[in-house]
């Protein structure tokens, strides 16, 4: 079923969707109910749900069609990730993760749990060079080019590889290399090759470590 437009199908819901020349699709992410796409010209649309203001245009309005993301244009974004509820982009020129949506638990990284209707820079990531970003459920990690790893978000499962289960409302340093967030777990590689996975751990979704606990980095 597709009743908020996440699966898009050329229907519009009122709102104006990607128009002019034909746009290659670089990048496409989906969360739980919408999908952000990057198109070639540094162009970026979403569709979908937006009723927590996952899809940044600056309302809760559900999209149809893929939609231009105008607060992004002249950005140069580079790429773009999506959680269940939530958004990422990052502009590599600027030096610039932006982060949109639900709020809770931390997960778009400014500091609190609000939620955000269009994208806002994330200040404590402001002039990395970032080599890749991933979203899981309610959780972000973000690699610099510099193989530094930032994590945040909600973290009931110890998901974040801090050593805690607590939340994180702003990004906090872990040793990785390469990040993938699932929904309440992360998997990461790091300089020495070596494969880690911590969190949820129920349905054995860390490896086949033989228990089903969550692990806590």
């Amino acid at each position: 079923m597709a009743e908020e437009g996440q699966i898009q199908t050329g229907s519009s819901s009122g709102s104006e969707a990607v128009t002019g020349p034909i746009r290659r699709v670089l990048l496409i992410s989906a969360g739980a109910s919408h999908s952000v796409a990057l198109l070639s010209g540094n162009v970026v649309c979403s569709w979908g749900r937006g009723e927590d203001g996952q899809l940044g245009h600056g309302d809760a309005e559900d999209r149809f069609s893929p939609t231009q993301l105008s607060a992004l244009d002249g950005q140069e974004i580079v790429s773009v990730n999506s959680g269940a509820d939530h958004t990422t982009a990052y502009s590599e020129s600027k030096m610039q993760v932006y982060s949109w949506g639900w709020g809770d638990f931390g997960r778009l990284g400014h500091g609190n749990s609000s939620d955000l209707f269009s994208p806002q820079p994330i200040k404590a990531l402001q002039g990395l060079r970032i080599k890749q970003i991933a979203c899981g459920d309610s959780h972000c990690l973000a690699v610099t080019m510099d193989g530094e790893v930032q994590s945040w978000g909600r973290n009931q499962n110890g998901q974040l590889g801090l050593g805690t289960m607590e939340d994180s409302l702003v990004p906090r340093k872990i040793e990785a290399f390469k990040i993938s967030g699932g929904w309440r777990h992360t998997m990461a590689v790091t300089t020495d090759g070596k494969l880690f996975g911590w969190g949820w751990n129920k349905v054995h979704s860390i490896l086949s470590f033989g228990f089903s606990q969550s692990i806590i980095l």
